[in-house]
């Protein structure tokens, strides 16, 4: 009989929030039984940039900077992924770009792999200071499918 995993996501930017936001995952998968723990980072295409790919540019216009941008936050995933495993916790990478907002792609990717539960920092690296809740977290709780935990 196969077990589902518990799977939990936590949404990584590279900022302080957001690492703290991994340690807590960290610590929750490790107190559940067949946890999961996905690693995931949207990149935002500039609409612009895409919309030119589509109709004035060569399709492949803003690619090369996407692939960069990729490459580098793959870089330092993989750095935390090692980090979670020596931790003991089994752990994915997920990197997505689209169109969509941040918080729209990260509830649309989480319901569709039906995770148990989302973790992400209050405020990212585009949050401004004197906010409580960013509005990438704002929107993670409001349309969630599942738990969320928004650590500070």
């Amino acid at each position: 009989m196969l077990t589902k995993n518990y799977s939990i996501v936590v949404a990584v930017d590279g900022s302080e929030v957001s690492m703290r936001a991994v340690d807590y995952a960290v610590e929750l998968a490790k107190h559940e039984e067949n946890s999961l723990l996905i690693l995931l980072n949207i990149l935002n295409i500039d609409m612009a940039k895409q919309s030119a790919s589509s109709f004035i540019a060569a399709p492949t216009y803003g690619l090369e900077e996407y692939e960069q941008h990729k490459k580098e936050a793959l870089k330092w995933l993989d750095e935390i992924k090692m980090s979670c495993e020596k931790r003991g916790v089994i752990t994915e990478l997920e990197i997505l770009g689209g169109p969509l907002p941040v918080a729209s792609s990260i509830v649309s990717y989480c319901e569709n792999r039906g995770v148990d539960i989302i973790v992400v920092g209050t405020r990212g690296k585009s949050g401004f200071k004197k906010l409580l809740l960013g509005s990438v977290a704002s929107g993670i709780v409001t349309y969630a499918h599942c738990p969320v935990l928004v650590v500070k």
